[in-house]
């Protein structure tokens, strides 16, 4: 689901045949490559000129050329996805990049099956995507907030992945011996048995930031919503590394992978349960209320980094920039932590402190960037940690106004900027809606 009910996040990037993109770098390497060509198969051709026909480039397809025929085959049987079909190509380099993850049997099934429909949805709610394999899209964006379609409606999809690319995803139990089992494996099993089980709870602070981190390294370059939820997922991601976020968002048994990696770093499940408490709430406050007995997110990722990377975590400043921009401006969610003394020394706490950093990403730029969260959101590409906003830019020769995703290179040991790419979204509604 795409909401609306955290104001504070942003989005930006880009990907193949993108619309138009400023890039500017106050530091640059430049390096040279070389390829040898080689005779192409046959199924490899098919493949480069068919994703050539959709948009898509030969690095889209990440060597998995028999795979995007399958889809395009999949998505082309698709009678119900209406004029979105074009768009659907987008996904491709996702599931080329989880492509250990994909179950043939299932999941082109899914594609073909999948509809997509205009809804008068709840007021907070910009697009939903169902386990009927219904994908809802806003009717009032359409004439209202056009240029949000893309982001919305990529992170729809990336549910839709989530929730079908691995085969069916249901909630998870863990036996004695680590082995993840689904609801039909233990539908016979007797009460004694069934008391022997970990039964997982639902972790949706994978689920949804897991959706919109998917969508910024893909689409926008930056998170929009979920602002909060994104930047503790991918905190973690810097702890644990790109290959273990991938393996938690796209695998099955999601829930007990997340419930696993704090019963590893020393946490009981009743431990581990107060936390997903918290973390659901951080994640859909509209769904799960705030816990009396709330954990210090905080702390959940000071015992992770602890126990998983080692080291002095007062001392690792990108890791610091992750509390800080977890706690935005002026907020006060961090005096729950043990640690709260250390951290209320690093968090912006007044406005004079905000306009400094604002100014760090507006300044010396050329184009007037009005952004929508001044303190774009932290999330991680390629191993690097970036900032990202949608902003209102202004094109500093004719003054003309557009909106845009903006991304933010960093040098996190002395906190200046070091590059920043502009995309234009109005190619993207354009060319797709």
């Amino acid at each position: 689901m795409e909401t609306t009910e955290d104001p504070r996040s942003e989005s930006s990037e880009s990907s193949s045949e993108a619309p138009s993109v400023t890039t500017s770098s106050e530091t640059s390497e430049s390096s040279e490559s070389t390829t040898e060509t080689e005779p192409l198969d046959p199924k490899k051709q098919e493949a480069i000129e068919a994703a050539k026909a959709h948009g898509l480039t030969e690095e889209d397809l990440g060597g998995e050329y028999e795979m995007f025929l399958k889809f395009q085959q999949a998505l082309e049987e698709n009678t119900t996805v209406g004029e979105y079909k074009e768009f659907i190509y987008r996904i491709f380099p996702v599931i080329a990049y989880a492509s250990e993850y994909v179950d043939d049997s299932y999941f082109f099934q899914r594609v073909s099956s999948l509809s997509i429909t205009k809804d008068e949805l709840e007021d907070s709610i910009n697009g939903q995507y169902n386990s009927e394999n219904n994908l809802y899209l806003k009717t009032s964006l359409f004439e209202n907030d056009p240029d949000r379609l893309p982001d919305v409606l990529f992170h729809e999809l990336m549910h839709f992945l989530d929730y079908n690319i691995n085969g069916v995803k249901t909630c998870v139990y863990i036996d004695e011996n680590g082995k993840h089992l689904s609801p039909a494996e233990v539908a016979y099993f007797t009460d004694e048995e069934m008391d022997k089980l970990i039964a997982c709870p639902e972790s949706l602070i994978v689920t949804e930031p897991g959706a919109e981190i998917y969508t910024s390294k893909f689409l926008t370059g930056a998170p929009y919503a979920y602002k909060d939820g994104v930047t503790f997922l991918s905190c973690i991601e810097y702890i644990m590394g790109e290959e273990y976020m991938k393996k938690l968002f796209f695998s099955w048994d999601t829930d007990a992978l997340f419930e696993e990696l704090f019963l590893e770093a020393g946490y009981t499940h009743q431990e581990y349960m107060k936390a997903s408490r918290t973390l659901n709430n951080l994640a859909r406050s509209d769904l799960y209320s705030f816990p009396e007995d709330a954990a210090s997110p905080e702390d959940l990722l000071i015992d992770l980094y602890t126990h998983y990377k080692g080291g002095n975590w007062k001392e690792d400043k990108k890791f610091l920039s992750f509390i800080k921009n977890f706690n935005g401006i002026g907020l006060e969610g961090w005096r729950r932590s043990k640690n709260a003394e250390f951290i209320g020394g690093i968090v912006y706490q007044t406005w004079e402190q905000f306009e400094k950093l604002e100014k760090l990403f507006t300044d010396d730029i050329p184009e007037t960037l009005d952004l929508d969260h001044p303190y774009p959101t932290l999330f991680m590409r390629d191993g690097e940690m970036l900032f990202g906003s949608m902003a209102t830019v202004a094109d500093p020769a004719s003054g003309e106004k557009y909106r845009a995703y903006v991304t933010y290179e960093w040098d996190f040991e002395n906190d200046i900027r070091t590059g920043y790419t502009i995309q234009r979204i109005d190619g993207y509604v354009e060319k797709y809606f």
